[in-house]
């Protein structure tokens, strides 16, 4: 039996709808077979994050932004992200959301953390309090400002040396001449040293002796304190004769 065109173009769309169909199940979805469960995660800025981003725990891929919400509580706007997480991936409390870049296309994921190891786990429609992105276009911008700032110190420190290079000029020559004096009173002193070098140790010798000599005399006088009145009266009798 041989098809009509009419019957080979439907078979064609049909195929073609199905494939579809299969596709946008695996990326819309995830995995409709898979058992998963939600969470919120509330950002300030959600940086480039879009529905059916990926849902990365400890880095690997476990779910997909489901929706996008803007929550207007008292005039603080906050972005609320509904995530989608498989059933494998166990949160528990003290778990952190995160905003980053995957791969060379810049394309943004969700990153989420295990928490506390002690804490207990997370329920479905739990609240997760997420961790804001950098803001590159501020950093690069104050970036932008530091190198200013550096390039108008660079230029103030070059005015400032052209501008005292002689008064520089004459420090530096003062301080070689300065250096060159010591060095030569050092040299000076160590001949010196070296001249009188038996005259020093003798005279260390001498401080040491008479050091011992008066350590002896002063134990003496403790043991022997009349001695000293002796030696006093003998010297006021010699006085005395020496007046007669």
């Amino acid at each position: 039996m041989k098809m009509n065109n009419e019957t080979k173009i439907g078979l064609m769309v049909t195929v073609v709808i199905i494939l579809l169909a299969i596709l946008t199940i695996k990326t819309g979805k995830f995995n409709l077979s898979t058992k998963g469960y939600m969470l919120k995660a509330q950002f300030n800025n959600v940086d480039g994050v879009n529905l059916n981003s990926p849902v990365m725990f400890n880095g690997f891929e476990v779910g997909i932004v489901d929706e996008i919400n803007i929550k207007d509580d008292n005039g603080q706007v906050n972005m609320e992200l509904l995530l989608w997480v498989n059933d494998r991936a166990k949160l528990r409390e003290g778990a952190k959301a995160y905003i980053k870049s995957l791969g060379f296309m810049g394309e943004k994921y969700v990153g989420l953390t295990s928490g506390n190891a002690s804490g207990a786990y997370l329920a479905p429609g739990s609240v997760i309090v997420g961790q804001e992105p950098p803001d590159f276009e501020h950093l690069i911008s104050e970036g932008k400002e530091i190198a200013k700032r550096l390039k108008s110190i660079s230029i103030n420190l070059d005015e400032r040396l052209e501008t005292n290079k002689e008064f520089l000029d004459e420090t530096l020559s003062n301080l070689n001449l300065t250096m060159k004096d010591l060095a030569s009173i050092s040299s000076s002193v160590n001949k010196s040293l070296l001249a009188n070098e038996k005259k020093i140790d003798e005279t260390i010798v001498n401080f040491h002796d008479l050091s011992v000599n008066l350590e002896e005399l002063s134990y003496d006088l403790k043991l022997n304190p009349w001695k000293l009145m002796y030696h006093g009266k003998k010297k006021e009798k010699e006085e005395q004769d020496k007046q007669k």
